[in-house]
């Protein structure tokens, strides 16, 4: 029952962590408590659609969900930019000067990528793998390639959704196969860490790799992009310098500028900082989830920046604002574990499993690729859809 009215509860940006959190939130309490989200995109799309895209089998324009459906739920959507924080007033600021207070802070703003941080990258024509409006023209690109080199560059650690890039490489060795040039074409991926999944460490990592090989792809640990020295050289900070035709990077990955700004990330540090179980921050009713902050594991592995363990963080404090206002006592703890699914090419998909928190040490595997498990990745973003935005 009811026992506190008319709270305000802010939520600050629209990937899985927020939009789980706005529809739990608004499904468990009453009409006077007011739940809004602030994103200053107008629409919402999954990152993995973007392989999709560059598969040939969806179209950008078509994969893309207003963000203004929210308000169909009685969810208020703010389309704005959050310019600044105040968690001493409890209130926030927004490009076109809106200020609005809270009783409960969900910051959920994600990383932005910086391209522009690799010297050359966007001069000389590389493509942003994770920059959705970038890949049908990759798309184009690779299918007209005949007898030449493509790269793909891991620029930094952490980036989102660590699988991606792997398996990108193989959707694009499954399109060249299919375009009948894979022959004469050599696929190579570079990494600056020594094994391809460090959070999900060596026996997972080397499975990657073994499918990489199976595929006929190079993989290159240990490889820290320095400069794109032009449309035909990169140069390694190990002083390597390799000749490439296309260039496919994951750009480096920054928190917010406003979160810079706000006093939520300690001196030294470049994520926010949270309890590993409640995602609380410093700050009295303000938390952060998702890709925004940094969940050390043990002294090495840290939470995956991924939309999966987002979700699982935003249930964690969905519940327990609830039950602060609703005096109930789900007592939900972020428990760690996550999931995702790498496809391969030829409508099969990979299934990687995670439980980040296990006693004995983190715990992770990868399942054979099947259609199964294409069909459930399917599923996945199609079931997300219709629960959070129709």
């Amino acid at each position: 029952m009811t026992t506190s009215a008319g709270k305000r509860i802010l939520i600050l940006g629209s990937g899985f962590g927020g939009l789980t959190a706005a529809n739990l939130l608004r499904r468990n309490l009453s009409p006077e408590h007011r739940i809004v989200v602030v994103d200053k995109k107008e629409f919402f799309m999954m990152g993995l659609v973007n392989l999709w895209i560059l598969s040939g089998i969806r179209r950008l324009e078509d994969s893309q969900v207003a963000l203004n459906k929210l308000e169909n739920k009685k969810i208020t959507f703010l389309n704005d930019e959050v310019t600044a924080i105040d968690v001493f007033q409890k209130s926030i600021r927004t490009r076109s000067n809106n200020k609005l207070e809270y009783d409960y802070l969900i910051i959920a703003l994600g990383a932005e990528l910086a391209a522009e941080d690799i010297k050359g990258f966007i001069s000389n024509g590389g493509f942003n793998l994770y920059d959705a409006e970038q890949i049908p023209k990759l798309r184009e690109k690779i299918i007209a390639l005949k007898n030449q080199r493509i790269a793909i560059c891991i620029t930094n650690i952490p980036y989102k959704c660590p699988p991606a890039p792997y398996e990108a490489s193989l959707l694009i060795n499954d399109i060249l196969v299919k375009n009948g040039t894979r022959d004469s074409i050599d696929i190579d991926l570079y990494t600056p860490s020594p094994i391809a999944l460090p959070v999900a460490g060596p026996k997972l990592s080397q499975d990657i790799v073994n499918l990489l090989k199976d595929n006929h792809i190079n993989f290159h640990p240990l490889h820290k992009l320095k400069e794109v020295v032009n449309k035909k050289i990169i140069e390694f900070e190990n002083g390597n310098k390799i000749n490439y035709d296309l260039l496919i990077g994951i750009p480096p990955h920054k928190v917010p500028t406003v979160i810079k700004s706000s006093g939520l990330i300690k001196e030294g540090q470049n994520w926010i900082d949270v309890d590993k179980f409640s995602l609380r921050t410093k700050y009295e009713k303000v938390f952060a989830i998702g890709d925004v902050t940094e969940i050390k594991v043990d002294q090495t592995a840290i939470i995956p920046k991924a939309g999966i363990f987002a979700e699982g963080q935003a249930k964690s404090v969905s519940y327990q604002i609830i039950d602060e206002i609703t005096n109930q006592s789900h007592n939900v703890k972020f428990d760690g574990r996550g999931f995702c699914f790498m496809e391969i090419g030829n409508k099969k998909a990979g299934f990687l499993a995670a439980d980040l928190y296990d006693v004995t040490g983190p715990i992770t595997r990868l399942e054979t690729p099947s259609e199964e498990s294409y069909r459930k990745k399917l599923d996945f973003e199609r079931s997300r859809i219709m629960e959070w935005l129709l």
